[in-house]
């Protein structure tokens, strides 16, 4: 009967299991999760494994609350991505910014530990990558059928050249050896990529809100 009783309060409050999740979010950005024990986690964070365990029944089950609740944040992008009151290329550079700047804190390293460590978690990772690149082809397919964009360019390389690019943000240490910094990288992603893109004169494309 105990056991079950600590698997009912386990989940009973939502807000504190959530603030234990950010915090755990940052030890993992910091120290990876491939040495992870729950006794360590908690000896540095200073709390003891009892309080973790009133909310969370494995590391497992922690690391997927982690990387559940960082996918959710990053997926805000959609909101402006999809924001019709926006002018078209706005939509890219709002929704991009904010989600360069969301995966930034989330190594090449980390993925790559959680992939080798935790597969099924990891499938998490790879469905959410999938439809952000399908999310930006069809931004890319749309923006040629309005006219925002040439319509000789193919909206496949053009989401896959973002991916190139968020990949180049989740190699911190390349990025921290040239002293550049998230916002620079994007700028620059952002001016070199429209500047060959657009199809129209940016006059003419900030007037095109609320056409999809």
């Amino acid at each position: 009967m105990g056991r079950k009783s600590t698997k009912r309060d386990r989940y009973k409050d939502l807000e504190i299991r959530e603030k234990h999740t950010v915090r755990f979010m940052v030890y993992f950005q910091n120290n990876g999760v491939e040495k992870f024990s729950m006794s360590k986690m908690a000896k540095d964070l200073g709390i003891s494994k009892t309080t973790i365990y009133n909310h969370f029944s494995s590391k497992e089950e922690i690391i997927e609350a982690v990387i559940t609740y960082k996918l959710n944040i990053i997926a805000e992008y959609q909101t402006v991505l999809e924001n019709i009151t926006l002018p078209y290329t706005e939509r890219y550079r709002k929704a991009m910014l904010f989600f360069c700047v969301q995966i930034f804190d989330v190594s090449n390293k980390l993925l790559l530990q959680i992939k080798e460590n935790y597969p099924k978690i990891w499938i998490k990772v790879a469905i959410f990558q999938k439809n952000v690149m399908l999310d930006l082809r069809s931004y890319y397919e749309i923006g040629i059928e309005i006219g925002v964009f040439k319509s000789n360019t193919n909206p496949v390389l053009l989401s896959l050249d973002d991916q190139k690019f968020f990949d180049l943000l989740s190699s911190q240490a390349v990025l921290k050896e040239n002293n550049i910094e998230v916002l620079e990288a994007f700028n620059h992603h952002y001016r070199i990529k429209f500047n060959g893109l657009l199809d129209s004169s940016e006059s003419n494309t900030k007037t095109m809100i609320g056409k999809v």
